[in-house]
């Protein structure tokens, strides 16, 4: 092997695109260039290392041992070349410009982001903001592939490779018709709950792990008694379902703003089980600067009442 070899950063930058996407083609389209201009220079990266990093004879394109050894060092290259990118775009102290990929869990965006994005719009004009609504497992994988900047999502993650900033505790209420046995109480103990009439989110969603910790089941049990089942993938058509159907459901608080007419949200007796919603980065990330913009803008614009909320009259879940 050469001792001495000069790469561009751009050539780094197409080796991580095919590696991620596993085709030559699709990863040019990615880079916004043709296929050859990728493909030679990737074989000319190659070339100047004298190794292989690829091996073209699989479906989808497969790195080389060789290459398994130099793809993380090449992301770490990239991730630190976007530093002094960050720094440059950041100018004067204070200044909140360039751009942040955040992704939000289902259960968090559709009443976080529309309160958030007015307060980010006013307080940071200059920072762009690309937004993904991504389950949690998806959201971890791509912090880790360096796709994304930050997710905002239950919290804790107990992964050590990143970094934790929890922002507040949220409750969850029970959701219910207004004639059931739960809507006549003022207060509902949550190792009451039955399983035979709840509406649960499908599989993938961390809040589904959470208001199952809560009835005190394994996660694989279902509506065993109801003639038909039903699990979602949204809040918003569970709430639906039992104001049209019955039954019940969990919601955290900020999902009981909008309630239909027929259904009536109940409190929880003490301790209140509730979720711990944080941002999550990579460690030693290169924006953290605007991650902790993002952090502050979080906390000002959720209700009032949920940042006064401490975790000592909680029961705080688990994410899993």
């Amino acid at each position: 092997m050469k001792t001495k070899v000069n790469f561009s950063l751009t050539q780094l930058e197409y080796v991580m695109a095919v590696h991620k996407i596993g085709h030559f083609a699709k990863a040019a389209e990615a880079c916004a260039v043709t296929q050859p201009t990728l493909s030679m220079q990737i074989q000319k990266l190659e070339e100047d290392l004298g190794v292989i990093i690829f091996d073209r004879s699989k479906k989808p394109i497969l790195l080389t041992d060789m290459g398994k050894k130099l793809i993380s060092q090449m992301q770490t290259v990239l991730f630190e070349a976007r530093k002094i990118e960050s720094l440059i775009q950041q100018g004067e102290k204070g200044a909140k410009k360039g751009s942040l990929t955040i992704a939000i869990i289902p259960t968090i965006a559709p009443y976080l982001l529309p309160r958030l994005l007015p307060v980010c719009a006013e307080a940071f004009p200059e920072l762009e903001l690309n937004i993904k609504e991504m389950q949690t497992e998806m959201i971890l994988e791509a912090l880790n592939k360096d796709e994304l900047d930050v997710g905002v999502l239950a919290t804790p993650t107990q992964i050590p490779q990143m970094f934790e900033y929890p922002l507040y505790y949220e409750p969850f209420y029970v959701l219910c018709d207004k004639n059931h046995e739960y809507a006549q109480a003022k207060k509902v103990k949550y190792s009451n709950l039955r399983m035979d009439d709840i509406w649960l989110l499908e599989e993938g969603h961390c809040l589904r792990n959470q208001v199952l910790d809560i009835c005190t089941v394994k996660k694989n049990r279902g509506a065993e008694e109801r003639k038909y089942k039903f699990e979602s993938g949204s809040l918003e058509t569970l709430k639906n379902l039992v104001d049209l159907y019955g039954g019940y459901t969990l919601l955290p608080q900020m999902a009981t703003q909008t309630i239909g007419g027929r259904s009536q949200v109940v409190q929880f007796e003490r301790p209140i089980p509730a979720r711990e919603i944080g941002l999550v980065c990579r460690r030693e990330h290169y924006k953290s600067e605007l991650v902790d913009a993002l952090g502050e803008a979080i906390l000002q614009c959720i209700p009032e009442e949920l940042r006064k909320i401490r975790s000592k009259d909680l029961d705080v879940l688990p994410i899993a």
